[in-house]
């Protein structure tokens, strides 16, 4: 309940701008003892933690009357200075407002929506329940003030659970409306969708985006539901979700769609798709030669283990060097059980990779590449940054990825061997 009001009352305290209209509204009125050094006033949102103003209207003796000049449509902040502002509804026809500068508390304001506003305003100072603000919003009649509203809460049906709630998440936003990019509750709401309706399962989640995306809305609002989506699975932490990234990649991040990202970032987030694409979960790890100081060159099939562990670094790397004793105590536990560690170094100079390996007893199968000008593993696997694991079973399919050695992947290594043994 607590919850709910706050999110109410956060509506009240962000104040931006809902979906948009087909007439142009008229904005006038007075203000009373305004001071000389006012000469204006501004039709204001906020845009996170600071307000954007869409529109300056010019003031003559107090008074001022203007066209609307924009599409947006909502609860906008009057402003005329730091500490003097209201909030009103602008909405079909014409906005009328009757106030005075020391006693703006008791502004008069006159126009579509204005009275289901101070309703609304007025029941959640009562502290309603939630069943009664939900009837109250559920009932409201302006169409503006109502799609500014609604998106915060969910939509409900006697069965509602996740699965249900997947479909029919968008219910109450209009995503068929520009102007739906600046209200506070898209963004709101793009984070939980996002992070807790469509779960972390990659094909329920590509399954439903699928439908989304292909479903009627503003060409603008469907390119911000891409963006936020793939910062959102590109930067993930769950594993597997970076095919989900790669999926938003390989179907719109195309030169002639992607217009909301330069070409630089374009050719970037191809490049790490095309690079993930191919060591994504499930698949097969790529197979490449490498070399070995006791085994000659020899091939990452050529590894017999019912679980190998690809592991790349450098002996010179901050993060390997914290990552690789970790690894190798674990290997120590675990090689009696059937694992394997195969470690590449990136390095093309060897003195500290073999000095490494020497102080450090590294007795699994450390390998390296002499010659760079040929194919090698740099070619099949996309490696920006050092330390990176890949867990692999007896036929080099990739089973798991980046986990923690002292946590994640020992419980997946213990997971997955006591299934093994079942």
């Amino acid at each position: 309940m607590k919850k709910f009001h706050t999110l109410i009352a956060l509506v009240l305290l962000l104040l931006s701008v809902p979906l948009g209209a087909q007439t142009q509204p008229t904005i006038k009125g007075c203000i009373a003892n305004l001071p000389d050094s006012v000469s204006n006033v501004k039709v204001a949102y906020f845009r996170g933690r600071s307000l954007g103003v869409k529109q300056e209207i010019p003031l003559s003796k107090g008074c001022f009357e203007a066209a609307w000049e924009h599409p947006e449509r909502g609860i906008f902040v009057l402003y005329i200075d730091g500490m003097h502002t209201f909030d009103m509804v602008i909405s079909e026809g014409t906005l009328s407002i009757d106030a005075d500068y020391n006693a703006l508390e008791e502004v008069s304001l006159e126009g579509p929506g204005i009275e289901e506003f101070q309703g609304f305003k007025s029941l959640i100072s009562k502290e309603p329940s939630e069943e009664e603000v939900r009837a109250f919003m559920l009932g409201i009649e302006d169409p503006v003030l109502r799609d500014f509203l609604l998106p915060q809460i969910l939509p409900l049906n006697p069965d509602t659970n996740v699965y249900w709630l997947r479909n029919h998440f968008w219910d109450y936003t209009n995503l068929n409306s520009p102007s739906t990019l600046i209200n506070p509750f898209f963004e709101k709401n793009r984070t939980i969708y996002f992070e807790q309706v469509l779960g972390h399962e990659p094909d329920t989640i590509i399954h439903h985006l699928t439908q989304l995306l292909a479903g009627p809305m503003d060409e603008k609002v469907r390119k911000v539901l891409i963006s936020s989506a793939t910062y959102h699975y590109e930067t993930s932490q769950y594993m597997g979700e970076d095919e989900v990234f790669v999926w938003l990649a390989q179907q719109f991040y195309r030169p002639d769609y992607a217009d909301w990202v330069s070409k630089n970032d374009l050719a970037q987030i191809r490049e790490k798709a095309e690079g993930l694409a191919t060591e994504l979960i499930g698949n097969p790890a790529p197979n490449f030669a490498f070399d070995t100081k006791d085994r000659g060159r020899i091939k990452l099939t050529d590894v017999e283990s019912p679980i190998t562990i690809l592991y790349f670094w450098d002996s010179t790397c901050g993060h390997c060097r914290k990552e690789t004793p970790r690894l190798k105590k674990f290997y120590e536990e675990y090689k009696d059980q059937g694992v394997e560690v195969v470690t590449i170094t990136l390095e093309n100079e060897f003195s500290d990779w073999e000095k490494y390996i020497a102080e450090h007893d590294l007795t699994w199968i450390n390998g390296y590449e002499s010659d760079f000008e040929r194919p090698n593993f740099l070619w099949y696997y996309y490696i920006p940054t050092t330390p990176k694991k890949l867990v692999l079973d007896k036929d080099k399919n990739i089973i798991a990825k980046n986990l923690d050695v002292e946590t994640t992947l020992r419980t997946f290594i213990d997971d997955y061997l006591a299934g093994k043994d079942k």
